[in-house]
Protein backbone atom coordinates (compact mmCIF):
# COMPACT_ATOMS: atom_id res chain seq x y z
CA UNK A 1 0.00 0.00 0.00
CA UNK A 2 3.26 2.54 0.34
CA UNK A 3 2.70 2.48 -3.45
CA UNK A 4 -0.54 3.20 -4.23
CA UNK A 5 -2.73 6.76 -3.50
CA UNK A 6 -6.59 5.83 -2.34
CA UNK A 7 -8.65 8.72 -3.10
CA UNK A 8 -12.42 8.63 -1.91
CA UNK A 9 -15.01 10.90 -2.16
CA UNK A 10 -18.80 9.35 -1.17
CA UNK A 11 -18.96 6.32 -3.69
CA UNK A 12 -16.52 7.51 -6.24
CA UNK A 13 -13.24 6.09 -5.74
CA UNK A 14 -9.88 5.93 -6.94
CA UNK A 15 -6.13 4.09 -6.38
CA UNK A 16 -3.46 5.75 -7.95
CA UNK A 17 -0.04 4.49 -8.54
CA UNK A 18 2.43 6.84 -7.30
CA UNK A 19 4.87 5.84 -9.84
CA UNK A 20 1.84 6.61 -12.39
CA UNK A 21 1.55 10.38 -10.37
CA UNK A 22 5.29 10.70 -11.33
CA UNK A 23 4.76 10.03 -14.68
CA UNK A 24 1.68 12.24 -15.07
CA UNK A 25 3.58 15.12 -13.71
CA UNK A 26 6.42 14.71 -16.14
CA UNK A 27 3.88 14.28 -18.86
CA UNK A 28 2.28 17.50 -17.43
CA UNK A 29 5.67 19.43 -18.02
CA UNK A 30 6.21 17.69 -21.47
CA UNK A 31 2.96 19.31 -22.73
CA UNK A 32 3.41 22.45 -20.67
CA UNK A 33 6.93 23.03 -23.01
CA UNK A 34 5.60 21.91 -25.89
CA UNK A 35 2.75 24.60 -25.83
CA UNK A 36 5.43 27.16 -25.03
CA UNK A 37 7.67 25.89 -28.03
CA UNK A 38 4.64 26.06 -30.44
CA UNK A 39 3.76 29.44 -29.28
CA UNK A 40 7.53 30.54 -29.94
CA UNK A 41 8.18 28.70 -33.18
CA UNK A 42 6.74 30.52 -36.54
CA UNK A 43 7.81 32.66 -39.48
CA UNK A 44 9.05 35.01 -36.28
CA UNK A 45 10.95 32.80 -33.72
CA UNK A 46 10.04 34.46 -30.45
CA UNK A 47 12.78 33.00 -27.20
CA UNK A 48 10.05 30.90 -24.94
CA UNK A 49 11.12 33.20 -22.03
CA UNK A 50 9.49 36.66 -23.60
CA UNK A 51 6.55 34.39 -24.62
CA UNK A 52 6.11 33.38 -20.87
CA UNK A 53 6.41 36.88 -20.38
CA UNK A 54 3.83 37.94 -23.03
CA UNK A 55 1.30 35.35 -21.54
CA UNK A 56 1.02 36.79 -18.17
CA UNK A 57 1.68 40.67 -19.14
CA UNK A 58 0.68 41.38 -22.70
CA UNK A 59 3.37 43.97 -22.98
CA UNK A 60 5.05 44.42 -26.97
CA UNK A 61 2.02 44.86 -29.35
CA UNK A 62 3.93 43.03 -32.32
CA UNK A 63 4.67 39.72 -30.59
CA UNK A 64 1.58 40.20 -28.07
CA UNK A 65 -0.32 39.96 -31.05
CA UNK A 66 1.42 36.96 -32.48
CA UNK A 67 1.60 34.95 -29.66
CA UNK A 68 -2.10 35.88 -27.67
CA UNK A 69 -4.22 36.61 -31.35
CA UNK A 70 -2.27 34.18 -33.90
CA UNK A 71 -0.81 31.36 -32.28
CA UNK A 72 -2.38 30.69 -28.56
CA UNK A 73 -5.97 30.29 -30.16
CA UNK A 74 -4.10 27.79 -32.92
CA UNK A 75 -2.46 25.88 -30.21
CA UNK A 76 -4.87 25.22 -27.61
CA UNK A 77 -7.42 23.85 -30.01
CA UNK A 78 -4.22 21.54 -31.39
CA UNK A 79 -4.54 20.84 -27.88
CA UNK A 80 -8.04 20.06 -26.90
CA UNK A 81 -8.12 17.93 -30.12
CA UNK A 82 -5.62 16.23 -29.00
CA UNK A 83 -6.54 15.57 -25.66
CA UNK A 84 -10.40 14.34 -27.10
CA UNK A 85 -9.15 11.90 -29.27
CA UNK A 86 -6.54 10.37 -26.83
CA UNK A 87 -8.83 10.01 -23.91
CA UNK A 88 -11.59 8.88 -26.97
CA UNK A 89 -9.13 6.23 -28.03
CA UNK A 90 -8.51 5.35 -24.45
CA UNK A 91 -12.26 4.66 -23.13
CA UNK A 92 -13.17 2.82 -27.09
CA UNK A 93 -10.26 0.28 -26.33
CA UNK A 94 -11.48 -0.34 -23.07
CA UNK A 95 -14.82 -0.94 -24.06
CA UNK A 96 -13.87 -3.04 -26.92
CA UNK A 97 -11.57 -4.97 -25.06
CA UNK A 98 -9.07 -4.63 -28.37
CA UNK A 99 -5.47 -2.59 -28.86
CA UNK A 100 -6.41 -1.68 -31.99
CA UNK A 101 -9.64 0.07 -32.04
CA UNK A 102 -9.82 4.00 -32.18
CA UNK A 103 -12.28 6.28 -33.19
CA UNK A 104 -11.06 6.51 -36.63
CA UNK A 105 -11.01 2.56 -37.20
CA UNK A 106 -14.31 1.85 -36.28
CA UNK A 107 -16.41 4.99 -38.35
CA UNK A 108 -17.31 7.69 -35.28
CA UNK A 109 -14.59 10.23 -35.95
CA UNK A 110 -15.93 9.79 -40.04
CA UNK A 111 -18.95 9.79 -39.50
CA UNK A 112 -18.54 13.27 -37.02
CA UNK A 113 -17.15 14.32 -39.86
CA UNK A 114 -20.40 13.31 -41.81
CA UNK A 115 -22.36 15.50 -39.94
CA UNK A 116 -20.21 18.63 -39.45
CA UNK A 117 -19.86 18.61 -43.00
CA UNK A 118 -23.86 18.25 -43.42
CA UNK A 119 -23.49 21.44 -41.15
CA UNK A 120 -21.06 23.38 -43.41
CA UNK A 121 -23.80 21.97 -46.73
CA UNK A 122 -26.48 22.99 -45.53
CA UNK A 123 -25.61 26.49 -43.91
CA UNK A 124 -22.91 27.72 -46.49
CA UNK A 125 -23.58 30.93 -49.17
CA UNK A 126 -22.22 29.80 -51.85
CA UNK A 127 -22.33 33.60 -53.26
CA UNK A 128 -19.85 35.04 -50.50
CA UNK A 129 -18.91 31.93 -49.11
CA UNK A 130 -19.93 32.63 -45.45
CA UNK A 131 -21.78 30.73 -42.84
CA UNK A 132 -25.80 31.35 -42.63
CA UNK A 133 -25.63 30.41 -39.32
CA UNK A 134 -23.56 29.94 -35.59
CA UNK A 135 -20.33 27.81 -35.62
CA UNK A 136 -21.37 26.98 -32.24
CA UNK A 137 -23.46 24.73 -34.13
CA UNK A 138 -21.73 22.36 -35.65
CA UNK A 139 -20.51 20.31 -32.90
CA UNK A 140 -24.25 19.33 -32.02
CA UNK A 141 -24.29 18.09 -35.71
CA UNK A 142 -20.80 16.26 -35.35
CA UNK A 143 -22.09 14.71 -32.48
CA UNK A 144 -25.43 13.93 -34.19
CA UNK A 145 -23.12 12.14 -36.65
CA UNK A 146 -20.99 9.97 -34.23
CA UNK A 147 -24.28 8.93 -32.33
CA UNK A 148 -25.87 7.79 -34.93
CA UNK A 149 -22.61 5.82 -35.98
CA UNK A 150 -22.16 4.83 -32.58
CA UNK A 151 -26.52 3.49 -32.95
CA UNK A 152 -25.85 1.64 -36.00
CA UNK A 153 -22.63 -0.09 -34.74
CA UNK A 154 -24.38 -1.36 -31.50
CA UNK A 155 -27.56 -2.71 -33.43
CA UNK A 156 -26.34 -4.26 -36.19
CA UNK A 157 -23.65 -5.74 -33.34
CA UNK A 158 -26.35 -7.41 -31.38
CA UNK A 159 -27.18 -10.24 -31.00
CA UNK A 160 -28.23 -11.88 -27.56
CA UNK A 161 -25.94 -9.16 -26.45
CA UNK A 162 -22.73 -7.50 -28.01
CA UNK A 163 -19.59 -8.85 -28.38
CA UNK A 164 -16.32 -6.27 -28.67
CA UNK A 165 -15.35 -8.36 -31.93
CA UNK A 166 -18.53 -7.75 -33.59
CA UNK A 167 -18.20 -4.22 -32.66
CA UNK A 168 -15.19 -3.73 -34.62
CA UNK A 169 -16.38 -5.22 -37.27
CA UNK A 170 -19.37 -3.62 -37.33
CA UNK A 171 -17.38 -0.31 -36.79
CA UNK A 172 -15.40 -0.79 -39.57
CA UNK A 173 -17.88 -1.32 -42.19
CA UNK A 174 -19.73 1.65 -40.76
CA UNK A 175 -16.41 3.70 -41.59
CA UNK A 176 -16.31 2.61 -45.07
CA UNK A 177 -19.55 3.98 -45.28
CA UNK A 178 -19.08 7.54 -43.96
CA UNK A 179 -15.92 8.04 -46.07
CA UNK A 180 -18.27 7.27 -48.84
CA UNK A 181 -21.30 9.66 -48.00
CA UNK A 182 -17.92 12.03 -47.47
CA UNK A 183 -17.00 11.95 -50.75
CA UNK A 184 -20.99 12.56 -51.85
CA UNK A 185 -21.30 15.82 -49.58
CA UNK A 186 -18.31 17.41 -51.36
CA UNK A 187 -18.63 16.71 -55.10
CA UNK A 188 -22.41 17.69 -54.53
CA UNK A 189 -21.70 20.84 -52.06
CA UNK A 190 -21.15 24.46 -52.93
CA UNK A 191 -18.09 24.38 -55.25
CA UNK A 192 -16.37 27.14 -52.56
CA UNK A 193 -16.39 24.64 -50.04
CA UNK A 194 -14.80 21.66 -51.63
CA UNK A 195 -11.15 22.88 -51.30
CA UNK A 196 -11.45 23.77 -47.97
CA UNK A 197 -13.61 20.61 -46.89
CA UNK A 198 -10.81 18.13 -48.48
CA UNK A 199 -8.53 20.25 -46.37
CA UNK A 200 -10.53 19.87 -43.45
CA UNK A 201 -11.21 16.09 -43.80
CA UNK A 202 -7.38 15.68 -44.12
CA UNK A 203 -7.37 17.25 -40.70
CA UNK A 204 -6.42 20.74 -39.65
CA UNK A 205 -6.07 23.35 -36.79
CA UNK A 206 -5.76 26.12 -39.90
CA UNK A 207 -7.37 29.08 -38.71
CA UNK A 208 -8.78 28.61 -35.75
CA UNK A 209 -9.64 31.23 -33.18
CA UNK A 210 -10.91 31.62 -29.67
CA UNK A 211 -14.38 30.94 -31.15
CA UNK A 212 -13.33 27.64 -31.81
CA UNK A 213 -11.75 27.13 -27.82
CA UNK A 214 -14.59 28.45 -26.35
CA UNK A 215 -16.70 25.92 -28.61
CA UNK A 216 -14.60 22.99 -28.12
CA UNK A 217 -13.03 23.93 -23.99
CA UNK A 218 -16.70 23.10 -22.09
CA UNK A 219 -16.86 20.49 -24.03
CA UNK A 220 -14.11 18.60 -23.10
CA UNK A 221 -14.26 19.61 -19.68
CA UNK A 222 -18.00 18.13 -19.08
CA UNK A 223 -17.20 15.05 -20.71
CA UNK A 224 -13.54 14.27 -19.27
CA UNK A 225 -15.51 14.45 -15.99
CA UNK A 226 -18.03 12.00 -17.11
CA UNK A 227 -15.06 9.96 -18.18
CA UNK A 228 -13.55 10.11 -14.19
CA UNK A 229 -17.25 9.36 -13.12
CA UNK A 230 -17.06 6.05 -15.17
CA UNK A 231 -13.06 4.87 -14.12
CA UNK A 232 -14.69 2.22 -12.21
CA UNK A 233 -16.88 1.45 -15.07
CA UNK A 234 -13.90 1.13 -17.45
CA UNK A 235 -12.09 -0.81 -15.06
CA UNK A 236 -15.00 -3.81 -15.12
CA UNK A 237 -15.53 -3.31 -18.65
CA UNK A 238 -11.93 -4.64 -18.91
CA UNK A 239 -13.03 -8.38 -17.55
CA UNK A 240 -14.33 -10.47 -18.79
CA UNK A 241 -18.64 -9.65 -19.61
CA UNK A 242 -19.56 -13.12 -16.63
CA UNK A 243 -17.28 -11.60 -14.44
CA UNK A 244 -18.72 -7.83 -14.52
CA UNK A 245 -22.04 -9.27 -14.81
CA UNK A 246 -21.24 -11.22 -11.21
CA UNK A 247 -19.54 -8.27 -9.92
CA UNK A 248 -23.41 -6.56 -10.44
CA UNK A 249 -22.24 -4.25 -13.29
CA UNK A 250 -25.03 -3.29 -16.03
CA UNK A 251 -22.16 -4.28 -18.99
CA UNK A 252 -24.65 -3.75 -21.84
CA UNK A 253 -25.46 0.04 -20.68
CA UNK A 254 -22.61 0.86 -19.55
CA UNK A 255 -20.87 -0.16 -22.77
CA UNK A 256 -23.16 1.75 -24.81
CA UNK A 257 -22.94 4.92 -22.38
CA UNK A 258 -18.74 4.68 -22.99
CA UNK A 259 -19.52 4.12 -26.61
CA UNK A 260 -21.37 6.96 -26.72
CA UNK A 261 -18.65 9.28 -24.26
CA UNK A 262 -16.10 8.01 -26.60
CA UNK A 263 -17.91 9.58 -29.45
CA UNK A 264 -18.99 12.84 -28.18
CA UNK A 265 -14.95 13.00 -27.41
CA UNK A 266 -14.38 12.45 -31.22
CA UNK A 267 -17.38 14.56 -32.45
CA UNK A 268 -16.09 17.74 -30.63
CA UNK A 269 -12.42 16.81 -31.55
CA UNK A 270 -13.94 16.25 -35.73
CA UNK A 271 -15.69 19.45 -35.50
CA UNK A 272 -13.35 21.56 -35.04
CA UNK A 273 -9.97 19.61 -36.03
CA UNK A 274 -11.66 17.28 -38.86
CA UNK A 275 -10.27 13.97 -39.38
CA UNK A 276 -7.30 13.33 -37.46
CA UNK A 277 -6.13 10.58 -37.06
CA UNK A 278 -4.01 7.78 -35.23
CA UNK A 279 -3.88 9.68 -32.18
CA UNK A 280 -6.90 7.70 -30.24
CA UNK A 281 -5.06 5.16 -30.89
CA UNK A 282 -1.57 5.75 -30.25
CA UNK A 283 -2.01 7.77 -26.96
CA UNK A 284 -3.46 5.02 -24.79
CA UNK A 285 -0.59 2.56 -25.67
CA UNK A 286 1.96 4.79 -24.92
CA UNK A 287 -0.15 5.25 -22.08
CA UNK A 288 -0.15 1.26 -20.92
CA UNK A 289 3.78 1.00 -21.56
CA UNK A 290 4.56 3.91 -18.79
CA UNK A 291 2.00 3.04 -16.73
CA UNK A 292 -0.22 -0.21 -15.69
CA UNK A 293 -3.84 -1.34 -16.93
CA UNK A 294 -6.04 0.53 -14.43
CA UNK A 295 -8.19 3.17 -15.86
CA UNK A 296 -7.59 6.00 -13.26
CA UNK A 297 -4.05 6.01 -14.93
CA UNK A 298 -5.08 5.10 -18.40
CA UNK A 299 -7.23 8.43 -18.75
CA UNK A 300 -5.47 11.23 -17.91
CA UNK A 301 -2.36 10.16 -19.46
CA UNK A 302 -3.85 9.18 -22.38
CA UNK A 303 -5.47 12.73 -22.75
CA UNK A 304 -2.29 14.38 -22.07
CA UNK A 305 -0.04 12.30 -24.22
CA UNK A 306 -3.02 12.78 -27.23
CA UNK A 307 -2.70 16.62 -26.74
CA UNK A 308 1.30 16.52 -26.69
CA UNK A 309 1.32 14.16 -30.11
CA UNK A 310 -0.92 16.58 -32.07
CA UNK A 311 0.82 19.91 -30.67
CA UNK A 312 4.02 18.70 -31.86
CA UNK A 313 2.56 17.74 -34.93
CA UNK A 314 0.85 20.91 -35.62
CA UNK A 315 4.54 22.75 -34.80
CA UNK A 316 5.99 20.11 -37.75
CA UNK A 317 3.07 20.89 -39.81
CA UNK A 318 3.77 24.55 -40.04
CA UNK A 319 7.19 24.99 -39.85
CA UNK A 320 8.97 21.81 -41.43
CA UNK A 321 7.46 23.08 -45.01
CA UNK A 322 7.60 26.67 -44.72
CA UNK A 323 5.65 28.74 -46.24
CA UNK A 324 3.20 25.79 -46.70
CA UNK A 325 0.94 25.14 -43.49
CA UNK A 326 0.25 21.38 -43.67
CA UNK A 327 -2.81 19.76 -43.04
CA UNK A 328 -1.62 18.14 -39.23
CA UNK A 329 -3.60 14.96 -39.81
CA UNK A 330 -0.62 14.27 -42.29
CA UNK A 331 1.80 13.98 -39.69
CA UNK A 332 -0.50 12.00 -37.56
CA UNK A 333 -0.94 9.48 -39.65
CA UNK A 334 2.52 9.51 -40.95
CA UNK A 335 3.33 8.55 -37.19
CA UNK A 336 0.25 6.56 -36.42
CA UNK A 337 -0.07 4.29 -39.58
CA UNK A 338 3.25 2.60 -39.04
CA UNK A 339 2.67 2.06 -35.43
CA UNK A 340 -0.92 0.39 -36.33
CA UNK A 341 0.77 -2.07 -38.83
CA UNK A 342 3.62 -2.62 -36.28
CA UNK A 343 0.49 -3.35 -33.66
CA UNK A 344 -1.23 -6.11 -36.22
CA UNK A 345 2.04 -7.81 -36.57
CA UNK A 346 2.32 -7.59 -32.85
CA UNK A 347 -0.90 -9.51 -31.84
CA UNK A 348 -0.62 -11.62 -34.88
CA UNK A 349 2.61 -13.02 -33.25
CA UNK A 350 0.84 -13.41 -29.73
CA UNK A 351 -2.25 -15.35 -30.87
CA UNK A 352 0.21 -18.07 -32.47
CA UNK A 353 2.10 -18.02 -29.71
CA UNK A 354 -1.20 -18.90 -27.74
CA UNK A 355 -2.12 -21.77 -30.37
Amino acid sequence: MKDLLVVRKNKLSFIYEKRSIFIFIISLIICIFSVLLSLSMGQKYIPVFKVVQLLFTGNGPGDSLIVNTIRLPRTLVALLVGTSLGLSGAILQGVVKNPLAAPNIIGITDSGSVGALVFLTLFTDPKNNSLTAGIFYMPLFAFAGALIAVLLIYLLAYKKGVTPYRLILIGIAIAGAAKAITSILIINGPVVFIKEAQLWITGTVYGTNWTHVRILLPWFLVLFAAALIYTRELNIQSLDDGISTGLGSPVERNRFLLMLLSAALASGAAAVGGGISFVGLIAPHISRKLTNSAFENILPLSALIGGIIVVLSDIAARTLFFPLDLPVGIFTAGIGAPFFIYLLFKNQRSRKGVL
